[in-house]
């Protein structure tokens, strides 16, 4: 590599990493917490109780009844998530007043075989977690804007990760070196080795996770790059998905149920593991249902006009193009909610290393400073005797 291009890179590293490295550890640090949410919501909450052994499922609509009767708001807005497993039971959370007492809403456990009610108790919650979704969402700046900063500061990230590699590439008949750190290390050398080992060690995870990150905010730039500009944009639901497409109350009909509703989705994907239906809490509101299995990955949600008894949009269709199904993996990839309990332990480490590269990539620095002064301090005690 030629000197010039070398001292180049080395410039781009350095102050990359001097100027961003403490909001990109404080952005790691809050991704790692985020990894593990649902254990650190579980951590304190009695076990949810058993239900009954077997396979029988009652109709969903039975089971909503059920918990509605026993819920303090009735009208919630409600979500039955099916049991993932036999002798576990199926939750009904219904949602809470923004802002009000009871916010975080209420969870109902009902017995999928019978449809009685085992239990109702006020949803887990953390502010701590919803502190760090936000500090990892948008810095706590509000608006597009913030999310933007977190995207171009995971660009950021991938700058740092492809002048590392390229700096710390040995010299022929070095490679092993550049992968340990040796036990006699001391001072300089030992955080270079440290900060250069751990790199290269974590290199394929730190760039993934760097990517996905990118990939989340800046969606249509990530799908033109991969497809050399010949992709068409992804097509527009026309409406919020959190809130959900408005729909038209028919007169005189009755609206689909939550049973019709699943039963609209699976002659649509037959084979496709539900995974929870939300129920309407006005009669303008369409039906949800979730598909996939719990580690698939991509999750599919599919919006059901109760009136027209139709599907309206699917979000994540199964059987979609490669390009749509690679661009539905990058939040489950970047959050570690697919590839199993391995690549989640990575994805976790993976946010604690900017903390570790920014604290020796600054030790460093500092040691050079320090080192350059001592030498250059003789010269000028000579010029002053002269």
């Amino acid at each position: 590599m030629p000197a010039t291009f070398r001292r180049a890179l080395f410039q781009v590293h350095l102050w990359t990493g001097l100027t961003l490295g403490i909001v990109l550890a404080v952005l790691g640090l809050s991704g790692s917490i985020l990894v593990y949410d649902t254990e650190i919501l579980a951590f304190g909450q009695k076990p949810a109780p058993q239900a009954s052994q077997g396979d029988f499922v009652m109709p969903l609509d039975a089971l909503m009844a059920a918990a509605r009767e026993r819920a303090p708001g009735k009208r919630a807005q409600a979500t039955l998530t099916l049991p993932e497993q036999a002798g576990a039971a199926a939750v009904v959370r219904f949602q809470g007043p923004r802002g009000g007492p009871g916010a975080r809403g209420t969870d109902v456990f009902v017995d999928p075989a019978t449809a009685t009610v085992l239990d109702v108790r006020p949803a887990p919650s953390s502010a701590l977690l919803a502190f760090m979704h936000q500090l990892h969402g948008n810095l706590l700046i509000g608006g597009r804007e913030g999310r933007q900063v977190v995207g171009w500061l995971g660009v950021a990230m991938l700058v740092l990760g492809t002048t590392g590699l390229f700096l710390w590439w040995p010299k022929r008949g070095q490679w092993r070196l550049g992968f340990i750190v040796r036990r006699n290390a001391r001072g300089y050398r030992l955080y270079r080795e440290l900060h250069g080992a751990v790199g290269i060690w974590a290199f394929v995870v730190f760039m993934i996770v760097s990517f996905t990150g990118a990939a989340i905010v800046f969606p249509e730039t990530v799908r033109s790059t991969v497809t050399l500009g010949n992709a068409a944009p992804a097509a527009s639901p026309g409406f919020s998905l959190r809130t959900g497409p408005r729909v038209t109350p028919v007169a005189g009909e009755k609206p689909l149920g939550l049973d019709g509703a699943v039963a609209l989705v699976q002659r649509a994907y037959p084979g496709v593991p539900v995974r929870a239906v939300s129920a309407p809490a006005r009669p303008d509101q369409a039906t949800r249902v979730t598909l996939g299995s719990p580690n698939a990955g991509v999750v599919s949600t599919a919006f059901i006009d109760p009136w027209q008894k139709k599907i309206v949009y699917v979000r994540n269709p199964p059987g979609a193009p490669a390009l749509d199904n690679f661009m539905a993996l990058q939040r489950p990839v970047h959050d570690g909610s697919t590839w199993g309990p391995v690549w989640r332990a990575l994805v976790f480490i993976s946010g604690l290393l900017p903390a570790l590269f920014v604290t020796t990539g600054i030790v460093m620095w500092i040691k050079k400073r320090r080192a350059r002064r001592i030498v250059s301090a003789p010269k000028v005690l000579e010029g002053v005797e002269a």
